[in-house]
């Protein structure tokens, strides 16, 4: 009697045992119908993963991640899930369990750009872009690198929020200078040439929203990089003084 009852108790545990590996869901979670938006990762033997995707996808079976280039190589994706943005443009990534496959748009741009939301707080920016990598003088200037979930772009070394009176009124990018050309086609994509101050800054108004402005220049620091300043048209008295007094912050460098 206890051997048939030792027996029939191994049974149920093999029977309950089998039920719950059965009980795998096959559906494959991902639910966001909009397009990743990422900047560039940069050469992965400099920077690793530090700037690359991760999709945000749950499975009970393993998922295979599949890179769909249709225009050039724009990105590769690892089977971790972890997309590198190679080059500006579209694509494409392909989710598959064995049951059940999706595809999500991708879209990879220069670098993300500073909020256009002038007057806002640094406590907004923060919101908007994380905690800074280094603080400035207070209510002046918040310094960030490119550093955060979305993958901010190795094409830049830092971004700059200046305040007055605790309201943000411009934001600075430092883009690389081998990146330069691919700096242009964005300005010309997304903005309207105005003109040219002086022998090197060129002023562009957004296409959006003409009351902001573009200025693009060389920085001539010690990388020789290009400086974007983002400001609202109606926050600044001239171009020339303006760039003349405004305040500076040091550079970082990663």
């Amino acid at each position: 009697m206890k051997k048939t009852l030792v027996i029939l108790a191994v049974v149920l545990m093999v029977l309950a045992t089998g039920c719950k590996k059965n009980k795998k869901s096959k559906a494959l979670n991902y639910n966001d119908s909009n397009p990743i938006v990422m900047a560039l990762s940069g050469p992965s033997s400099v920077y690793g993963t530090e700037f690359d995707y991760t999709i945000d996808v749950s499975s009970d079976y393993d998922i295979t991640y599949t890179a769909i280039n249709e225009h050039g190589t724009v990105i590769s994706v690892s089977q971790d899930g972890k997309i590198h943005g190679i080059n500006v443009g579209t694509a494409k990534v392909k989710l598959d369990n064995g049951y059940e496959s999706k595809t999500v748009d991708v879209n990879v741009d220069l670098f993300i750009e500073p909020t256009f939301e002038f007057g806002c707080s640094p406590r907004r920016i923060r919101t908007l872009h994380g905690n800074p990598k280094n603080t400035g003088t207070v209510d002046t200037i918040l310094v960030y690198q490119y550093i955060g979930p979305h993958g901010y772009s190795y094409a830049c070394g830092e971004m700059d929020f200046f305040f007055h009176n605790n309201q943000y009124f411009e934001a600075d990018v430092y883009i690389r200078p081998s990146v330069e050309y691919m700096l242009g086609q964005y300005l010309e994509d997304n903005f309207n040439f105005v003109t040219i101050l002086g022998d090197t800054l060129s002023v562009y108004r957004n296409k959006l929203d003409p009351t902001v402005v573009c200025g693009k220049f060389a920085s001539h620091n010690e990388w020789d990089e290009w400086c974007l300043y983002y400001i609202q048209e109606d926050q600044e008295r001239s171009f020339a003084s303006f760039l003349k007094n405004r305040p500076r912050s040091s550079k970082l460098r990663y």
